[in-house]
């Protein structure tokens, strides 16, 4: 099974980028189309984070959402398995790479925070321009894990490790030696791993308090850094931005967290992974949002 999927893939690799996002274009809009459990979940998060929106305008976010989530699936084995050279023409972002040497100038490594957020599977290999990345990823099961983990380690300067003590730790190493870390910021974390509840659109969310200890314990600069998918197959564009004040706060880093996680979103809402359900995990007598889509 594991060999048939990474073949698999890799043909699936060599496509033209248009062609892999049209396909993507197709899968999402079936999914907007086709009553399914991702449209009512995105139409959902984007009637709670922006009420003060339009019906029509939030099924237009909507629509695109699912548009783009079918491109970030049918792009990842051209990202994972295609030509290295493709993918290294697809990173040059002259203005991108020079804010990305800035902030990694000051010899304490960097902590990059990757949103679920345009193609973020990308992150990683753009900030490996500038050396060393350790990236956090959350183990599958079967077959999958192998493929998964093979392809976001293509080049020898990404290192994913996965969520647990020994991940953590080897975050921490990294740090200590002036590397990078890779860290996406919006999953809703499970409570064993350190977390506490800060809004997000106004909403309570189970928030991770990695990031906080990490850059706290550190003294590593945090970074947000997005990928934005361009139309009809043309590459992408990068952007970084400082985290906002406060992230390395024992008490107020999720909530920076959190509003540093907004400020992305805001910038390109439709290629948000609006169908996760990140509020999963609710404060003590808060009501489940998701019931309604019993």
């Amino acid at each position: 099974m594991q060999t048939l999927l990474r073949w698999t893939l890799t043909v699936l690799g060599q496509a033209p980028l248009p062609l892999l996002h049209g396909l993507g274009w197709i899968l999402g809009s079936l999914l907007w189309l086709v009553p399914n459990r991702f449209r009512a979940i995105t139409l959902l998060h984007l009637e709670l984070c922006f009420p003060e929106q339009p019906a029509a305008e939030r099924a237009r976010i909507a629509r695109r959402s699912l548009i783009e989530s079918g491109k970030a699936v049918c792009e990842v084995p051209a990202l994972w398995f295609g030509s290295d050279r493709r993918l290294r023409r697809w990173l040059a972002d002259a203005e991108a790479l020079r804010a990305l040497q800035t902030a990694v100038a000051g010899g304490k490594g960097a902590i990059m925070l990757t949103p679920h957020l345009g193609a973020w599977e990308i992150a990683s290999f753009f900030c490996a321009q500038a050396g060393p990345i350790t990236v956090l990823y959350k183990p599958q099961k079967g077959a999958a894990d192998a493929v998964i983990l093979r392809g976001r380690s293509r080049w020898p300067e990404v290192k994913p490790v996965p969520t647990s003590g020994g991940g953590v730790k080897a975050l921490l190493a990294a740090l200590k030696h002036g590397e990078l870390v890779g860290i996406l910021p919006d999953h809703d974390p499970p409570e064993e791993s350190g977390t506490r509840f800060a809004p997000l659109f106004g909403i309570p969310a189970n928030t991770m308090d990695l990031v906080g200890r990490l850059a706290a314990r550190s003294g590593a600069p945090v970074w947000f850094v997005t990928a934005r998918r361009l139309p009809w197959g043309r590459g992408f564009r990068f952007q970084l931005d400082r985290a906002p004040p406060g992230i390395d706060d024992a008490e107020q880093g999720a909530a920076a967290l959190n509003q540093g996680v907004e400020a992305c979103v805001m910038r390109l809402p439709e290629q948000y992974w609006w169908s996760y359900k990140r509020y999963r995990r609710r404060p003590p007598g808060s009501s489940d949002p998701y019931l309604k889509l019993s």
